[in-house]
């Protein structure tokens, strides 16, 4: 979904804004049950629930795709050119062309245009579907890492529940991985697949118009959803503890045969008193000021780390002039990958070095006061702004560019359309809005390889009549493609020191909480940050980045669509900008957070020896526990006899 949403965008021809809603339903769907699951977690049956999830998953999946399947055939915006009579050529400016209707797509005549163009206006709110079903998307993978961790913490020695959590985590990190790349084939290929010819479309993946197929990912996710929940109803209720196989063994041998032992039972939840505990439990946690003060990081962590990850692409492909399909490529073969190696790492150090958790926290918040600073030479890979006549750059004889001069004495007799975006790239290194606005009168060739000549506003800047040409597509960026490298070394960098420092930030909230809330925990922390963070922050990203719009798409029936062309260093001084503000935040509060561990865990002091004794009492209490009443097998010799008796 992250990697589509730049498809998403000029599909519907919606602004970033409302890409940033249907990305954050995601998040209102965990809103809406993420309490009440985590809570009762360890009064279900989880790995049920977690299948019930997956499920519900695959339903939003296949909802999301329903559009394509509902909508016509996807129309960009072209000009209109008059054909010349006597030969092939045809010409952009011409007084004609303000009379005649938009010509959208190869594949579509005008009448066609004309008939489908504005009828189906209903089309302009089928992105609900694609709403609708990431909201399902979000009901069901709520389940998923609250139960899921606790139900592995539960039954796993506290030396090896964080190197089994990291290891969750980052193997989870490969779906990402997988979707990305799906992500980057799918961007690379024409929506309409199997439906247009493809060497009538005369746009490439690099402009903005392109849309890949989007629907196409979605539809394959949503199988694999469904398949991925079949292993999850075979699960037992509950597994035994890590370490105790072998007593178990043991503790059967004295049991004679006609001793029936019982299954231990699963417990039966009374939603009564599970009502009634919810409020002092929500009280005792946010009660610990080591987890309050986690929680407000998580939320920091989460509104930049959504942020980033959902307007990635987009910042790529203006920043440095790659196409959506490269960036989303080398996301998913270079950054995340490093990210998942980092996960890994840092939950093994925890287990090589059995780290306490006054340790786990400096190397946190080490790790991420280091990537911090890195962070900031992001505002060194600069890169100029595209230079597109009447925009960006003046025309001939102008020296400084006036607002809204789209308009000049070289295309004045075109009768150029002001909303249309058809770009063409003149001999001189600047794009004109369309070939109209270029002033040109003839062309040689057809589809991607047309050439315009005669280009009059070409003329006026330095060019004589024979070199006076345009090519379609928007002027190439050499030295931003140059500095794309150097970004995404530094991008790479700074994902695996963030990633090395999680799996410790991760266990910080298990080690600071009561063991009876850890499942509630985690369920609050991941509806903390999703609520407040992976929900609002797509939006006011994307509403502060439609800010940096200098031209808008143009609807069939009237209206703003996508944008096209940004001002890429107001892009990037907002972008960058946003992450380094709440990344700053969230280095106070792991200073904070380090001060409260060292006090509240101090090795030396009396909390921590209170706390150790506590520990050990509670392992005393668990194993006897263990024998005399969870598991009737593993009783002693003499027991076993007297019941036998």
């Amino acid at each position: 979904m992250k990697s589509m949403s730049s498809q998403i965008e000029r599909r519907f021809e919606i602004s970033s804004s409302i890409v940033g809603i249907i990305d954050g339903s995601f998040e209102i769907g965990n809103l809406m049950v993420m309490v009440l699951v985590s809570y009762l977690g360890p009064r279900v049956h989880r790995p049920k629930v977690i299948a019930v999830g997956c499920l519900i998953m695959s339903l939003g999946a296949f909802l999301s795709v329903m559009p394509q399947f509902l909508m016509g055939r996807y129309n960009y915006e072209r000009i209109t050119v008059t054909v010349d009579n006597i030969s092939t050529s045809v010409s952009a400016c011409s007084p004609a062309a303000s009379e005649a209707h938009p010509f959208t797509d190869a594949t579509e005549t005008p009448r066609a245009m004309k008939t489908l163009g504005c009828e189906k206006t209903t089309n302009s709110y089928l992105w609900l579907f694609v709403l609708m079903g990431n909201l399902l998307r979000g009901i069901g993978e709520a389940p998923v890492m609250p139960l899921g961790v606790s139900y592995i913490d539960d039954f796993s020695k506290e030396e090896n529940s964080a190197f089994y959590i990291g290891l969750v985590r980052s193997s989870g990190m490969f779906g990402p991985t997988l979707g990305f790349l799906l992500g980057s084939f799918c961007a690379s290929v024409w929506v309409d697949i199997g439906l247009v010819d493809i060497d009538a479309i005369s746009i490439n993946p690099k402009d903005t118009r392109w849309v890949g197929a989007w629907w196409l990912g979605l539809l394959i996710c949503g199988a694999v959803n469904f398949i991925a929940s079949l292993p999850f109803w075979f699960l037992p209720y509950s597994l035994p503890k890590e370490g105790e196989n072998e007593n178990l063994k043991i503790s059967h041998l004295p049991v004679q045969d006609d001793c029936k032992v019982d299954p231990p039972a699963q417990p039966q939840l009374m939603f009564s008193e599970a009502v009634k505990d919810f409020f002092p439990a929500l009280k005792k946690l946010f009660g610990n000021p080591v987890f309050l003060v986690y929680i407000f990081l998580t939320i920091l962590q989460y509104n930049s780390l959504v942020g980033l990850i959902t307007y990635e692409t987009k910042f790529m492909e203006q920043q440095f002039n790659v196409s959506v399909a490269r960036a989303i490529f080398l996301i998913g073969v270079i950054l995340l990958p490093i990210t998942i190696l980092g996960m890994f790492l840092g939950g093994f150090l925890i287990k090589k070095f059995k780290l306490h958790i006054t340790e786990m926290t400096k190397f946190a918040c080490i790790t991420f006061i280091v990537a911090y600073f890195l962070n900031l030479l992001y505002f060194t890979c600069s890169c100029e702004v595209l230079q597109v006549a009447g925009l960006t750059a003046p025309y001939s004889g102008l020296k400084h560019l006036s607002k809204n001069s789209f308009m000049a004495s070289c295309n004045a007799d075109c009768s150029c359309k002001l909303d249309q975006w058809d770009p063409v790239c003149g001999d001189n290194g600047i794009t004109y809005m369309t070939a109209c606005f270029a002033g040109c009168k003839s062309s040689t060739g057809t589809g991607k390889n047309m050439v315009f000549r005669n280009c009059s506003c070409v003329e006026g800047q330095g060019h004589g009549l024979g070199n006076s040409s345009a090519v379609l597509g928007q002027c190439q960026r050499e030295s931003c493609t140059k500095a794309f490298p150097y970004f995404l070394a530094l991008q790479t960098t700074c994902a695996f020191i963030l990633a090395l420092g999680g799996t410790p930030t991760y266990m910080i909230m298990f080690r600071s909480v009561s063991p009876d809330l850890k499942s509630f925990a985690v369920g609050i922390e991941t509806l903390g940050g999703r609520v407040l963070g992976g929900l609002p922050a797509p939006i006011y990203f994307g509403a502060l980045i439609d800010e940096t719009c200098l031209k808008w798409g143009t609807k069939n029936c009237g209206g703003s669509g996508s944008c096209r062309v940004y001002d890429t260093k107001a892009f990037r001084n907002v972008y960058l900008g946003l992450i380094a503000g709440l990344r700053a935040g969230c280095c106070l509060l792991y200073i904070v957070l380090s001060v409260l561990i060292m006090k509240r865990f101090k090795p030396d002091g009396k909390e921590m020896t209170d706390i150790q004794n506590t520990k050990r009492s509670a392992i005393k209490e668990l194993a006897t526990a263990n024998k005399n009443e969870i598991l009737p097998g593993a009783r002693t010799s003499e027991e076993s006899e007297e019941t036998c008796m």
